[in-house]
């Protein structure tokens, strides 16, 4: 991933009172808040579907509150979409869409029965298939349990049955509300309607879903190869295994766009399944070739056990620039540390998990910090090695101080 200079993003402002913040682009979509006119807003991403829909930050009564609103709505768009145009190639990948993470932590507070313990495990693991079975089997005994409802619908939606997930979350919501699930579901509903993959491919490692019309068979077996041999290559470094295949769904920027509500400066997500935008048409290039290997290291660093924490997002996606082969120039590297030494980012610890809240100014600037961090963890701990490293998790907090350190915090 090329790296590019920080830039300035020109300011939005709303138009008129009581302009309308969503938590989605449609009009149907339930209302954050009114804001007044001449409010400042932060933009987050454009959502690459043509819609005009912009994720914004605004600061509202003293608290900062975030949600989609139209671009017709604001003043400044003009400059803004400028200002993206000198940086088309931004951040091409982002890990994790919380919706489903932010369901899943919160189950997991409310479980401690050891089966559902035991499947919570599994589904870390990415072996959501196993989860799976036992939570189908517990469904039938237990028929009034909201939790392994919804925790049987995180599985199916891991393995790939949408709808399963979507059959086990309504029936969690009607025994008990719940408005994170609730918007999960929403979601989910929407990527169902509009995903057209329906064609399959099986790999050693990987199970391939694809748009027959937009990926010729040829290439689909290609791409199937790419991510065996990736998973391997990767594997073989950081020691991951998979004893489940990994669901990979290969669309069009289009369909990529609207099944995932991505920003425009994404091509991959990885959340349990891999999506990958077609970056170069209808083939297999070196950009879309590069995201499907970003996202397969994801998938491995999801299969080595985190220890109480999920891995932070620096070291995930520092490890995945890394080991898809992004360097930093040496003016990005004076860059940052001119930006350090101002006290002008924050410590890796600080950097927090959800990067799809970030503009993509934020993004560049974390995903630069982020691979410099670990250029410096493969420098300095070559002698311990990056598997101790990662087959011992609670040592992570003292080595990212050192980065700190290192960095010049």
């Amino acid at each position: 991933m090329a790296a590019l200079p920080l830039l300035f993003l020109a300011a939005l402002t709303v138009k008129q009172d009581q302009t309308a913040l969503r938590r989605g682009c449609d009009a149907s979509d339930e209302l954050i808040a009114n804001l007044p006119a001449d409010t400042r807003v932060e933009p987050l991403f454009v959502i690459a579907d043509g819609s005009n829909c912009y994720k914004v930050n605004a600061v509202l009564e003293g608290r900062t509150v975030t949600g989609y609103i139209s671009g017709a709505a604001l003043n400044g768009t003009d400059e803004f979409e400028k200002a993206r145009a000198v940086s088309s190639d931004l951040v091409e990948h982002i890990s994790a869409p919380r919706p489903v993470k932010q369901v899943d932590d919160q189950v997991r507070l409310q479980v401690n029965e050891p089966s559902l313990v035991e499947a919570g495990n599994l589904i870390d693991a990415n072996q959501p298939a196993q989860a799976l079975q036992i939570l189908e089997t517990l469904s039938k005994i237990r028929k009034r349990d909201p939790d392994l409802f919804a925790l049987a619908g995180i599985a199916a939606y891991r393995s790939d049955q949408i709808r399963m997930a979507l059959d086990y979350w309504k029936q969690s919501l009607e025994l008990r509300p719940n408005d994170s699930l609730a918007r999960l579901y929403a979601i989910v509903e929407k990527e169902a309607a509009a995903d057209k993959s329906a064609d399959k491919l099986y790999g050693n490692r990987v199970l391939l879903r694809y748009e027959g019309e937009t990926l010729p068979a040829e290439i689909a077996r290609a791409a199937v190869a790419l991510v065996d041999s990736e998973f391997a290559r990767i594997s073989s470094d950081l020691g991951c295994t998979s004893d489940e295949r990994i669901v990979v769904i290969v669309q069009s920027r289009e369909a990529y766009y609207k099944t995932t509500g991505a920003a425009e400066w994404s091509g991959g997500q990885y959340n349990g399944r891999i999506h990958i935008a077609l970056l170069e048409g209808h083939e297999i290039g070196p950009q879309t070739r590069k995201a499907l290997a970003h996202e397969v290291v994801h998938a491995c660093l999801t299969n080595i056990p985190s220890g109480a924490k999920r891995w932070p997002a620096w070291f995930q996606e520092g490890m995945a620039q890394k080991l898809t082969g992004d360097q930093l120039s040496p003016e990005t590297r004076l860059e940052l540390q001119r930006l350090a030494s101002a006290h002008q980012l924050p410590k890796l610890e600080d950097l927090g998990q959800n990067w799809s809240q970030m503009s993509s100014k934020n993004a560049r600037a974390a995903y630069d910090l982020a691979l410099a961090a670990v250029d410096l963890l493969y420098q300095n701990y070559q002698n311990y090695g990056i598997r101790n490293v990662l087959n011992n998790p609670e040592r992570l907090p003292q080595i990212t101080a050192d980065l700190d350190h290192r960095l010049g915090f």
